[in-house]
């Protein structure tokens, strides 16, 4: 099955699937093609009979959800947006400021005269490089709303003239660390109706529900910790809201078909899930429905079979998880974290090193193992919440020792077992100091076998030219 996947700056890639392949496989290939690891941070999207905008679940089979598969016709856009500090590969990054980009000159994102200066210099850099005259243009009208005066205009040349020699991942990252502050940052808007049939935009994003007009003028905000229940009955989505005088409220949004309904329900539940938990329950991961003959078969046969699955959310990881992943992944990689693509922190060779497994003696073979060692032995003793700190507590009753003293004690339930904590018991284990001490000192023993075997090779070589001048 073919895929023409359009990509936030508007390129398409063709992209072979097997016509029974899950939306996963798709956004998959698509991701290696890119050179991208951060997977979770993106999502495919598509159109449905009547216009709406829906995205693929990943977890289930294209065919299903798509209606033209001839060729197939999807997105790559991003689905949960985050600050850009936390994204750690270049590829990732341009992908979240090309989207944000289309979001800015849509209108989605409301920016002040200031920083509709500031992000039209920015994205100026980025399209025409260093200001010139003749090529420069700004987009200060679709940024802001207002006309480019001249004095609006000499402020914008200023700051462009000031981003000059700056390279494109250096001023997009300047660009979404400014996006990043707007108050609509990572909201996805969804068009519905209210129980009186008024027009509605209803955003959902990290911090909460957007309920707003037309032109995005906010009507009333809904933080998540105030949301009983979300449910959904065809095209249309409740909210169960709890008042400032402990009463509820139900919220009805009338939606224009029910997969947009369904859209809908699983951003305001996926959205809680990623930005909101620590892990994804298996109440959201597990939740699916069965087709007519997966039915048949789950009566008949086993109730476990995954024959005619449906899931309902396609959501695995949290932005916690994902970031923890991407950092491990990364470091064995032996790639920088956040560095460019193909930029790998290798250790400098000398000029004798590369002549082969031969010349180099036994002392120096061990020493290198014995530095691998200490190194996935010093990343096994990282705490696995903040990656920075070593682990020097262990929860009771259960024993598991996975985080450092300041990270345990926020939490209530060990993350390897989910059991209830009652003590943090401080440990003391050996200091990675004292470990990683041992493989320099085992580098600098190598170091100075080889600084004796180049003399050596040097004498040998003098001794050959005083040679060959006595023999003259």
């Amino acid at each position: 099955m073919l895929c023409h996947v359009t990509r936030p700056d508007s390129v398409v890639m063709e992209v072979e699937v097997d016509p029974k392949a899950n939306g996963e496989d798709c956004l998959a290939k698509v991701c290696a093609t890119l050179g991208t690891i951060e997977t979770d941070y993106l999502g495919l999207q598509y159109t449905g009979c009547k216009g709406e905008t829906l995205w693929l679940n990943l977890r289930n089979r294209i065919s299903q959800q798509v209606d033209s598969l001839d060729p197939c016709r999807l997105r790559l856009r991003v689905k949960f947006f985050v600050k850009p500090h936390l994204l750690l590969q270049e590829q990732t990054r341009h992908l979240f400021f090309t989207h944000v980009r289309e979001d800015l000159l849509k209108g989605h994102l409301h920016t002040n005269p200031e920083q509709a200066e500031e992000l039209s210099a920015l994205l100026a850099q980025v399209q025409f490089g260093d200001y010139n005259p003749n090529t420069a243009r700004y987009c200060y009208t679709e940024l802001c709303g207002k006309e480019l005066s001249s004095a609006v205009t000499d402020s914008i040349v200023a700051k462009h003239k000031a981003l000059e020699g700056l390279t494109q991942g250096s001023v997009e990252w300047q660009a979404l660390k400014l996006v990043s502050s707007l108050e609509y940052y990572g909201v996805e808007w969804h068009c519905t109706r209210d129980a009186e049939g008024h027009k509605l935009a209803v955003g959902v994003g990290p911090e909460g529900v957007f309920v707003c007009r037309e032109d995005l003028t906010l009507i009333n905000r809904i933080t998540y910790p105030v949301i009983q229940i979300a449910t959904q009955s065809g095209k249309n989505v409740y909210l169960t809201v709890t008042k400032e005088s402990s009463d509820t409220e139900v919220l009805l949004f009338k939606l224009i078909s029910a997969r947009a309904a369904s859209g809908l329900y699983r951003a305001i539940t996926e959205t809680h899930a990623f930005y909101r938990c620590d892990t994804v329950t298996d109440a959201v991961m597990m939740q699916y429905s069965r087709d007519f003959k997966g039915h048949l078969a789950s009566l008949f046969l086993n109730d476990n079979i995954d024959l005619g699955k449906k899931y309902v959310f396609d959501i695995r990881r949290t932005s916690k998880e994902v970031y923890d992943q991407t950092r491990r992944t990364l470091y064995n990689a032996g790639k920088g974290v956040g560095a460019p693509s193909g930029v790998e922190h290798s250790p400098a060779q000398s000029p004798l090193q590369g002549q082969g497994e031969e010349d180099d003696c036994g002392s120096c073979q061990r020493s290198r193992v014995l530095q691998e060692q200490l190194e996935r032995l010093r990343e096994a003793l990282l705490c696995m919440m903040c990656c920075e700190e070593e682990i020097d507590a262990a929860f009771c009753p259960c024993g598991h020792m996975v985080c450092c003293q300041s990270c345990s004690a926020q939490l209530q339930c060990c993350p390897v077992c989910r059991s209830k904590v009652d003590q943090v018991q401080r440990v003391y284990l050996p200091a990675c100091s004292s470990l990683m001490s041992l493989a320099t000192l085992g580098e600098s023993n190598c170091s100075v076998h080889r600084s004796q075997e180049a003399s050596h090779v040097c004498t040998s070589g003098d001794n050959t030219a005083a040679e060959q001048i006595h023999q003259t």
